[in-house]
């Protein structure tokens, strides 16, 4: 049985297990002390190193330093290669808006379009934005249809019989016009679908066409509908 410390000096003496204890308890004490040294330094570096990341992560939005893991980061390039940039470079080049990406279903060339915008603006100067739609229409219409040229200009400036298919072709109207804001964009909406015309190729204004033209237009075709003094047919 040791002693205990507070045990009478003389049985110490006698018995010398309480000296032996005590360079026990010293040496533990030591071995301790050592141990939370170490551990102490240990804690010390482990902090100064997560400070010196958490202050590499500030500078970086938060959303990406969550995101991307610290090794990943340190193996990121600091440039984008000249490849990848030339690459990056013609994918932009390549989504960039076009002529198709317009919205238009119908792409004319500069003279078919001038063509289209005078015509539609010599028949239709005093119609509303449909009125003039329709025109343009009718000219589209003949354009996909086999039995009309195949160019909006062609269409507009045929000729049957040495007679011209539209009243301001023949009067010259049509090359004596201005055209109005109005006018563009009823011909842009036509050009980008835009078509109430039921598939109408033939229109005339019966008040001031002549009259034998205008039975032939009753005998000889199909009367679709009316518009604001305009007889539409096919």
């Amino acid at each position: 049985m040791l002693l205990m410390a507070s045990a009478d000096t003389k049985d110490v003496e006698a018995t010398g297990k309480i000296s032996y204890e005590s360079e026990n308890v010293q040496e533990d004490t030591v071995r301790t002390a050592g141990l939370e040294a170490a551990a102490c330094s240990l804690a010390v570096e482990e902090k100064a190193v997560w400070e010196e990341a958490e202050g590499a992560a500030a500078e970086m939005p938060a959303e990406t330093a969550a995101e991307i893991p610290a090794e990943t980061v340190a193996e990121m390039p600091a440039e984008i290669p000249a490849e990848a940039e030339a690459r990056l470079e013609e994918e932009m080049e390549e989504t960039e808006p076009t002529e198709a990406d317009s919205g238009r279903v119908y792409e004319l060339s500069e003279e078919d379009y001038d063509a289209l915008l005078r015509l539609v603006e010599a028949e239709a100067s005093g119609e509303d934005i449909k009125g003039k739609m329709l025109v343009a229409n009718v000219v589209l219409n003949r354009v996909e249809s086999s039995s009309f040229p195949d160019t909006v200009k062609e269409v507009i400036y045929q000729r049957h019989n040495g007679r011209a298919q539209f009243s301001p072709v023949a009067t010259g109207k049509i090359d004596r016009v201005a055209v109005s804001e109005e006018t563009v964009e009823a011909v842009e909406r036509a050009l980008c679908g835009e078509d109430e015309s039921c598939g109408a190729l033939y229109f005339v204004a019966p008040a001031y066409a002549d009259a034998a033209n205008h039975r032939w237009f009753q005998k000889n075709l199909t009367w679709l509908f009316s518009y604001n003094g305009h007889e539409f047919y096919t």
